[in-house]
């Protein structure tokens, strides 16, 4: 109860977009959001500044190995040691998979062909780029308009990653089926596709509807059968990301979705997290925003970024 009255006071002088204020286009959008629990934009697709994106994260994973480390190691899993992390599909923290000997880290890295090859790598993560590039794709206007409709506030970006997926042994944390628990009432989560997705390269999937339908529950994680068995009606059905890169996908991520394991390459992705704000008590920063990165944003832009996560 104290919670729920600290986010209300905390979204106090909050109010965004809503659905009447919206174009026909983006007022679809949101009701195919509160309809099915996802919806898809497509106005970077092809754009000049998608283009510029794409060269600056291959840069940054490619160039400069700003991804994370320590990192899971999949050639350093043994099969019969490691059957109790298998089984919980690596639901364990950094510190714990170190201790087992499962991780790399940036003494072990010599270049970025040396570490995939070596250390087959399920996922690679690199953290938010501090510009204004990239803090203006993360903040869309179209896309903040309707995550604004759609909480009835004006939430706050918590956190935004970019990561690139290969081809895996085992299935690893979010690429089996499960719900997140950010929050109980107000979550959305934006996946920004780098690359082309098809279906060998491993697409998003979601459940369209399961926000609603909570017939599988109460669990880290769920099995493809348990998916495919309780969720086959006509209200329910499995949404597969093929799609060219510059996609934008909103989504409520309190529904059933899992990412695919690729098959061949890899696929590029960036995700971003938009919760309530906090009344009086600190969340830990997940990224930090220079001054001058803030600046060249416009206020309703400003108003996502919490204001510890802003450096000088």
């Amino acid at each position: 109860m104290i919670k729920t009255a600290l986010e209300r006071l905390a979204r106090v002088n909050r109010s965004g977009a809503s659905a009447s204020t919206l174009s026909d286009d983006l007022a679809a959008k949101l009701v195919h959001l509160k309809t099915y629990g996802y919806v898809q934009f497509d106005h970077w697709v092809g754009s000049p500044g998608m283009a510029a994106l794409q060269a600056d994260y291959l840069d940054r994973l490619e160039n400069k190995l700003e991804f994370e480390m320590p990192t899971l190691a999949q050639s350093r899993v043994d099969r019969e040691r490691d059957a109790d992390l298998i089984a919980s599909n690596f639901l364990a923290t950094t510190e714990q998979l170190a201790a087992r000997g499962l991780t790399f880290d940036r003494g072990n890295v010599t270049d970025y062909a040396q570490a995939v090859r070596e250390f087959e790598p399920s996922t690679l993560k690199v953290y938010l780029p501090d510009t204004p590039a990239w803090m203006q794709m993360w903040l869309d206007p179209q896309v903040l308009s309707v995550v604004e409709a759609y909480m009835g506030f004006r939430p706050e970006l918590t956190e935004a990653y970019l990561r690139r997926n290969y081809p895996s042994k085992f299935v690893v944390m979010n690429h089996a089926w499960h719900r997140d628990r950010n929050h109980e009432t107000h979550l959305l989560k934006a996946f920004f596709f780098l690359s082309d997705c098809t279906l060998k390269t491993g697409p998003h999937h979601y459940i369209a509807g399961s926000i609603k339908n909570r017939t599988l529950d109460g669990r880290p994680y769920f099995t493809n059968e348990e998916v495919a068995t309780a969720y086959d009606g006509p209200d329910t059905h499995v949404v597969v990301s093929e799609v060219p890169a510059g996609t934008f996908i909103l989504e409520d991520t309190r529904g059933l979705h899992k990412a695919g394991i690729p098959e061949e390459g890899y696929r590029d992705l960036g995700f971003a997290t938009f919760l309530p704000p906090i009344a009086l008590r600190k969340r830990t920063p997940l990224y930090h925003v220079s001054h001058s990165t803030a600046s060249a944003l416009s206020p309703q832009q400003q108003a996502y970024i919490p204001a510890g996560n802003i450096t000088k």
